[in-house]
């Protein structure tokens, strides 16, 4: 049987977690920096304790104002600090609601630079690696932070995106652009072939090879939680299992 891991971006107080994680197997919760207070982070949490789903950090530029999805220019040792900071908070709130903290999924602006940007790519790995040496890094395929991660030898998976639009190049099309986000019926669709084939078309229809260990909704999103549902069902009616790529998290 295939099988697919199923993540979202939770704690973030802007979204419905407590229907949405028993849908899932993995969980990118906010650290703080770009959205949610300390009860949602403890919420969703709890949740995925009650729902057994793995658990990630999901650390962002300290950037509330623009949900840490725009760029910042930061001296790395700023940077770095920050960085820190919020892996040692999420640390301790993990370890409060007794939940193993397995792997680190960086959010939006600071996830697409690591991407391409090598020298923040290793800065990003070496503060995860500094943290706890046993985390897995969840990443785009064949990414900078892919491969500072790799580098390392810390555990590195690959995701992509159930509701954004791809370039040809396997990048994701920027927000700023028209058709970033998939509609419903567009996001299962590629969801479905991608897990099934390997393979997805991007916004020009041309064929593109993406490996995938898991799926990406985002929590923030108003169709987030019928997205989610709609795509678990039709997974499961496929014949695929929906299951962490981190097995041994408990």
């Amino acid at each position: 049987m295939k099988y697919i891991d199923l993540n979202a971006d939770l704690g973030e107080g802007c979204g419905d977690d407590l229907a949405i994680i028993p849908l899932l197997s993995s969980a990118n919760i906010s650290c703080g920096a770009h959205a949610g207070s300390e009860a949602d982070i403890l919420k969703a949490l709890q949740a995925c304790k009650q729902h057994l789903v793995c658990v990630g950090a999901h650390p962002s530029y300290p950037d509330r104002a623009n949900f840490g999805r725009q760029s910042m220019v930061m001296p790395a040792a700023d940077l770095t600090t920050s960085l820190q900071q919020q892996l040692r908070y999420f640390q301790q709130l993990a370890d409060d609601t007794g939940v193993v903290m397995a792997y680190v999924k960086p959010h939006g602006a600071l996830y697409n630079q690591a991407a391409v940007d090598s020298e923040l790519a290793s800065l990003l790995a070496d503060v995860i690696k500094t943290h706890r040496a046993d985390l897995a890094v969840l990443t785009l395929p064949g990414s900078a932070l892919f491969h500072a991660a790799k580098a390392l030898d810390l555990p590195v998976y690959q995701e992509a995106f159930a509701d954004r639009a791809y370039l040809a190049t396997g990048q994701l099309v920027p927000r700023n652009q028209a058709g970033a986000v998939l509609g419903h019926q567009a996001a299962l669709q590629q969801s479905l072939r991608l897990v099934q084939t390997g393979s997805i078309y991007s916004v020009d229809q041309q064929e593109i090879r993406l490996d995938a260990d898991s799926l990406c909704l985002h929590g923030d999103s108003p169709e987030a939680l019928q997205l989610a549902s709609d795509l678990s069902s039709a997974l499961q009616l496929a014949g695929i299992r929906i299951q962490s790529f981190i097995r041994e998290f408990r």
